[in-house]
């Protein structure tokens, strides 16, 4: 999303993705659901046979160490 920046878009938001990193997210209009204070982090991750480079965005509540 361009021109954001620190700003917190409130639940509901319609905004305009700059994604490139899965096909058809470029331009694509999405509704901001809500949104956390959590640390984000951009992760590669392979699960059931596929590979996602740069996935965007995981939150801290929702990863663990590898066993």
């Amino acid at each position: 999303m361009r021109g954001v920046g620190d700003a917190r878009l409130p639940d509901g938001a319609q905004v305009v993705l700059d994604a490139t990193h899965m096909t058809g997210m470029q331009g694509a209009t999405a509704t901001v659901s809500g949104s956390t204070d959590e640390t984000t982090y951009m992760v590669d991750v392979e699960a059931d046979g596929m590979t996602m480079v740069n996935h965007k965005w995981v939150v801290e509540s929702e990863i663990e160490p590898a066993s």
